[in-house]
């Protein structure tokens, strides 16, 4: 293995770099400058044959030397070959690669060019935010930061070109339909390098120069960091440099750093006064760097052999969540459809094929890099092991390994052969811990995975992400729910899609906060000192979390939201119980902490061990069929979808927002009851701060946070209420299930959740602070000056009643949206009696007696019930003048009646208590309505 260290000269400073770049000055053709002693880094020594990527060592050393005296070459051809690597070092892998000072060479063969191969790019070194991070998979956030993809050396005349494959579409070999699929459809171009040497006079290769394609911005680096920023940033060639370059039989392995630069900064143009914001993304800088006008990216491409055979694919079934690769056979012209959905996973062979149980031939290790933390790699390592589980019920014996990278080990974990588990301490936490693969596209086969955690994970440093560093504040979370609200019901545009390898896992990030929210709920309690041993546990068994939610996205699997509600609440209060068989029925869960009710039993407050699904689709993806039964066997598998511990439901069916089991954070049987006693806990939480001693070492934001911490479960209680009142279960069963796929929510249940929203959540009552805790509530000030120099959004003063407030609109903003309302008049028709179905008019009549419980009262109306009343009053009159296209004709009557109701209701409130505030307002809220009710208005399909 050779090194080559990041150019950097003393006499080529920062400024001359960006002055080059402002001069537009062709740093393409510069020499990137040799270390102190003028030779490249040397070698370091191969690894062990045991450990992977190990560098080959039986061939490296220096290169035949050239002939002594060269024959003349014709003008315009390459030098010979033996000219071309002169004094270079040699390595031989996949590929024979050859380095000399700055620059790098491979030898192609004839057999080599049009042979696929796995181009797989990794970001080695970030910057600490816009998902530009140091160990993450490239394509984790879509193509556009390249993905792993099958890729060719071709050559064309004396141009060698790096090709990407479309391999989305095909047909069978040597038919007229694969003719015209290679018409129709286009490869792409990675890069392209003239040829550098005259073919070898033996083994008739020739030699490219690798400078132009791993040096130069294949990835799109520079656009990313412009579309992240709003700045010029371009890439600075001069400064850009081959960091390592190792091969082995597996593959060709090049780290490089690269250097982006730009010579003028954009700053954000203030706004003008009185008009309304930009709609227009601002120029920013980066945060982390000590010169915003220049960064370094680092980016590791391993060009990996692929497996000779494709394993053989296996499809997916809509009952059970893989992940799947997506292709379109156009072969079989009969077809319903040429989609093919090939099921993702790892090859897994047995030793023994006729044992039941049997150790597999290659098992599926997993290295913990040498950057996490001593303290959580046991438990990372319990949650990887967890799985060997299912594995065995599949067949196959210590399926998954775990190793820890050693100091003296040569290889990287970032290899494309090389699974692995790493730490990332970003400023800017995005994911919380993500798992993302690259899979062979031709038949799903799973060859690489890089799961990451993200440092503010860890239980000292949770503060920083819930309080000062996310740039949303806790006061926007209401506005937050009901832009998604809004997006589930169109709105917005088109909903988010579903999670795949691609995209990030949200899981670790919102476990983070309720690790949190734990924390300070049983600290107050005095169940837990948040430095003592007791948390040092706890945080492992939430690592331990995390860590098996991560690597079952690794092993090919989906999100199952579904699979919270497999358990009785009494069952979840039993600490057996809870350790024997986890809170859900699958890791996949998006499951809360397992907060007990105060003065209640509790059971485990994290997953512990695998659920019943989890053992169920790695049966189906993993477990050793015959070719000529497969079908049939798989069928028997899915089959089992109705048994109530199997519920499945994904992120589409929680995205699309009318399921009301397929959630975040609900657990339990009972959505309402799960809702109401989190909104318990939360309660006691808020009210025990009053109260609460503090440390002299301590400051007054830790009640803050406290507070903080308790609001936002309300507002994820709320959710799961919201999601009841028109809810439509999207069951995934096929004929012979003996259920319905498709089965609205049940009268009693829609009347329980909307009877806890509004005598709980809409209620006058439903938080309130003493004046004196009020005044407790200070920000930490040291964090607070951070975030506002780094130009982050900061409130000093706290507002429960602006946070209970913007909770109390987003539930509006659902309960009385037009999908909702279609949904309950559409249910109408799903029950075999009527009677029997939610009626919308109930809804609204609902609403509008717990909204405006003061009127008739006589007693005055505080100023959050009228800016809360406002916001219903003007929803009303909003549906009156503006109805939506697609409304529904019923409810658009049945608004007109409420505010007929609503308005008569306001008139004969008696005044004669109320304060000025408050008669104004039922004296501006009458006219609103009643001019909504006065508007002509042009009605459509009459």
């Amino acid at each position: 293995m050779a090194r080559l260290r990041a150019g950097s000269s003393a006499g080529s400073p920062l400024r001359l770099s960006l002055l080059a770049l402002a001069a537009g000055l062709a740093l393409s053709g510069c020499a990137t400058p040799a270390d102190p002693a003028g030779q490249a880094k040397p070698a370091a020594a191969p690894a062990a044959a045991a450990k992977p990527a190990a560098a080959a060592s039986a061939s490296a050393g220096a290169a035949p030397a050239a002939p002594a005296a060269p024959a003349a070459r014709p003008p315009g051809q390459p030098q010979p070959f033996a000219a071309v690597i002169k004094d270079a070092q040699r390595f031989e892998g996949l590929f024979t690669v050859y380095q000399k000072d700055d620059k790098v060479w491979i030898e192609l063969a004839p057999e080599d060019l049009n042979k696929s191969f796995l181009f797989s790019p990794k970001f080695s070194r970030g910057i600490g935010e816009k998902m530009l991070y140091g160990g993450l998979m490239t394509g984790t956030w879509g193509p556009q930061l390249g993905n792993a993809q099958l890729a060719q050396f071709r050559r064309v005349h004396n141009q060698v070109q790096l090709v990407a494959l479309n391999t989305e579409f095909t047909a069978k070999t040597g038919t007229p339909n694969a003719r015209g699929i290679e018409r129709s459809y286009s490869p792409s171009l990675l890069g392209s390098v003239a040829v550098a040497s005259q073919p070898h006079p033996e083994r008739k290769s020739i030699l490219i120069e690798a400078n132009n394609l791993f040096l130069a911005d294949t990835l799109g680096l520079g656009v990313a960091l412009n579309r992240a920023f709003r700045q010029n940033y371009a890439l600075d060639r001069g400064n850009t440099s081959f960091v390592s370059v190792r091969a082995s039989s597996e593959g060709v392995f090049i780290d490089t750093q690269q250097h982006f630069a730009t010579a003028t900064l954009a700053a954000a143009q203030p706004p003008t006064p009185g008009a309304p914001p930009s709609p227009l993304p601002q120029p920013s800088t980066p945060r982390a760097v000590p010169d915003a006008r220049s960064l370094f990216m680092g980016v590791h491409y391993t060009l990996m052999k692929l497996p000779e055979a494709p394993m053989q694919a296996r499809s997916t079934d809509a009952r059970l969540g893989h992940f799947r690769t997506l292709r379109f056979d156009f072969s079989d012209d009969l077809a319903r459809t040429p989609a093919q959905r090939l099921l993702q996973r790892w090859r897994l062979e047995k030793k023994d094929p006729a044992a039941a149980v049997s150790e597999p031939v290659k098992p599926i290790t997993f290295w913990i890099d040498r950057n996490v933390p001593h303290e959580y790699r046991e438990a990372m390592t319990a949650g990887v092991l967890e799985w060997n589980k299912a594995f065995e019920r599949a067949g196959f014996k210590n399926a998954v390994v775990v190793k820890v990278q050693g100091e003296q080990d040569s290889f990287d974990t970032l290899d494309g052969n090389v699974a692995s588990l790493r730490w990332m301490n970003n400023i800017e936490p995005s994911f919380g811990a993500i798992g993302p693969s690259h899979v062979d596209p031709r038949s799903g086969e799973i060859l690489d995975a890089d799961i990451g955690f993200e440092g503010l994970s860890s239980r000292n440093l949770r503060a920083l992400r819930a309080q000062v560093l996310p740039n949303t504040s806790p006061a926007e979370w209401g506005e937050l729910l009901q832009a998604r609200d809004a997006q589930r019901e169109g709105l917005l545009g088109t909903p988010p899609a579903a999670h795949t390898h691609t995209e990030a896992c949200q899981y670790g990030a919102h476990a983070t906060e309720q690790l949190g929210l734990a924390l300070d709920v049983l600290a107050s309690r005095g169940e837990l000192d948040p430095d003592g041993p007791e948390a040092r546990a706890f945080v492992m068994e939430y690592v331990k979390d995390v860590t098996m939610h991560e690597v079952g996205h690794t092993l090919g699997l989906r999100h199952n939201f579904r699979s919270s509600q497999v358990y009785t609440d009494a069952q979840l209060s039993k600490l057996d119980f809870t350790t024997a068989t986890g809170l859900a029925g699958s890791v996949m869960e998006y499951a809360p902490i397992n907060l007990p009710a105060p003065g209640q039993p509790r059971g485990t407050y994290f997953q512990s061990t695998l659920g019943p699904y989890d053992y169920w689709v790695i049966e189906y993806a993993y477990k050793p069929l015959p070719r000529e039964h497969e079908a049939a066997e798989l069928q028997k598998i899915a089959a089992r979808s109705a048994e109530p511990q199997l519920a499945y439901g994904t992120d589409e069916d929680n995205f699309l927002g009318i399921d009301p089991d397929s959630l975040h954070f609900d657990l339990g049987k009972d959505p309402v009851a799960f809702a109401r006693k989190r909104i318990e806990i939360a309660r006691d939480l808020i009210a025990k701060q009053e109260t609460r001693s503090l440390k002299p070492s301590e400051d007054y934001a830790v009640l803050r946070r406290a507070v903080s911490y308790g609001v936002r479960d309300v507002a994820r209680a709320a959710g799961v209420l919201a999601r009841q009142i028109g809810g439509l279960r999207t069951l995934r069963d096929f004929p012979g299930s003996g259920r319905d796929p498709m089965q609205p929510v049940e009268a009693k249940r829609q009347r329980e959740a909307l009877d806890l929203i509004g005598k709980g959540l809409l209620a006058a009552d439903a938080f309130t602070l003493s004046p004196a805790l009020q005044r407790r509530l200070a920000p930490d000030y040291l964090e607070r000056g951070d975030a506002l120099s780094s130009g982050m959004p900061v409130s000093t003063d706290f507002s429960l009643s602006g946070m209970v407030l913007d909770l109390q609109r987003a539930l509006l903003a659902q309960l009385m949206s037009d999908g909702v309302a279609a949904r309950i008049l559409d249910s109408e028709g799903k029950f075999e009696k009527r009677a029997e179905a939610f009626r919308l008019s109930e809804l609204y009549q609902r609403l509008s007696q717990d909204v405006w419980s003061e009127l008739g009262a006589g007693s005055d109306i505080p100023l959050a019930r009228r800016e809360l009343q406002r916001e219903h009053a003007n929803r009303l009159a909003s549906t009156l003048l503006r109805p939506a296209a697609g409304s529904r004709a019923d409810a658009r009557s049945l608004v007109r009646a409420e505010a007929r109701a609503l308005l008569t209701r306001v008139k004969a409130s008696p005044r004669a208590a109320l304060s000025a505030e408050a008669r104004a307002h039922l004296d501006d809220v009458a006219e609103t309505l009643e001019l909504a009710l006065q508007a002509k208005l042009q009605r459509t399909g009459l």
